[in-house]
């Protein structure tokens, strides 16, 4: 499904502008070099080059995969939500340095790998190849993006005293989404190859050693450091293909079970029913939303002034003309 149609079914452009602009779209598409200049906030250039390279985020988010199909409506929803962002993005930049809040180095490699420990091998660069995304452009975003998150939290995280009869009252009315599903307590050894997994079963049914010393030795997987430990979690929450696991007894080991990413080998060591959570569970989740609601009111309202109060000229005509 393309999420740009659903987008522009349902919200017909509203609140789509952040920065209004009269330029008229319907117009034929030009080559427009990346390095022309698209809008100038605060003297600093956003060029034709980083409007495209956001566009192509849009565009994953939206999960458009041929430009070409795109109607006019799709490719003005693209046009100007992508220089919206990245208008409000220098902004935000902008007031971070000018407050001398910058992001530590540890705190951008910690997030890298957070990333990158989600995919196995060179398979992150292989995505990002086919995307159509350069290394560059990636981590040049996550920085700008991580040091945003970190401006907004330092200038916007106050925090109210608890208020419990408003919480118990939110809770009474959204006990459904309180409810924990089926959770299991898992060890997970992933291998790249069938002949591996076999090695892996093999070893495994020798005794000699016990699952977590063969995850050591055979897993590919992250968790394989502390054994192939994945800890408690919601069955609901795990692709299709692990769905067989919960047919396992305690201390049971599954069969292999193939997926696109490897080839995967279970044991279960608990199974939790699922339950509806106590308020006294619930709260901290209340309360923290409610913050982030306060946090969101505030820095909307600020955003705004601060918009109102900048220098931003758009080059309309460029913004009109330029070829996706």
């Amino acid at each position: 499904m393309c999420y740009l149609k659903f987008f522009l079914k349902n919200n017909l452009f509203v609140g789509l502008v952040f920065f209004s602009t009269a330029c008229s779209v319907f117009v034929e598409e030009a080559e427009i070099p990346s390095d022309a200049v698209i809008a100038v906030v605060n003297g600093d250039e956003i060029t034709v080059g980083s409007h495209r390279n956001e566009i192509k985020f849009l565009m994953r988010q939206y999960r458009v995969t041929k430009r070409d199909s795109l109607a006019v409506e799709e490719k003005l929803v693209l046009k100007i939500k992508g220089l919206n962002r990245l208008i409000r993005n220098n902004l935000l930049i902008q007031e971070a340095n000018s407050r001398k809040i910058f992001l530590d180095r540890n705190e951008f490699e910690v997030a890298i790998l957070e990333v990158k420990n989600g995919y196995e091998g060179d398979s992150f660069e292989e995505f990002l190849k086919d995307e159509g995304i350069s290394s560059e452009l990636w981590e040049n975003r996550l920085k700008n993006s991580l040091l945003i998150k970190k401006f907004i939290n330092i200038k916007f995280n106050t925090k109210d005293p608890d208020d419990e009869t408003r919480a118990r009252a939110y809770y009474e009315v959204h006990k459904e989404s309180f409810k924990v599903g089926m959770m299991v307590h898992a060890f997970h050894i992933m291998v790249a190859t069938e002949d591996e997994s076999r090695l892996a079963q093999k070893a495994i049914k020798s005794k000699k050693k016990n699952f977590s010393e063969v995850a050591r030795v055979y897993s590919l997987a992250p968790e394989s450091d502390i054994g192939g430990d994945l800890g408690y979690f919601e069955i609901s929450q795990m692709p299709d293909e692990f769905g067989s696991i919960l047919k396992l007894k305690k201390n049971q080991i599954s069969d292999t079970i193939k997926t696109p990413y490897g080839y995967h080998i279970f044991k279960v060591i608990d199974v939790k029913a699922a339950r509806q959570m106590s308020f006294s569970e619930s709260k901290k989740t209340i309360y923290d939303k409610f913050s982030r609601e306060k946090q969101s009111v505030k820095f909307e309202q600020w955003l705004l002034n601060l918009k109102n109060n900048s220098k931003i000229k758009i080059n309309e005509n460029v913004l009109s003309k330029f070829s996706l």
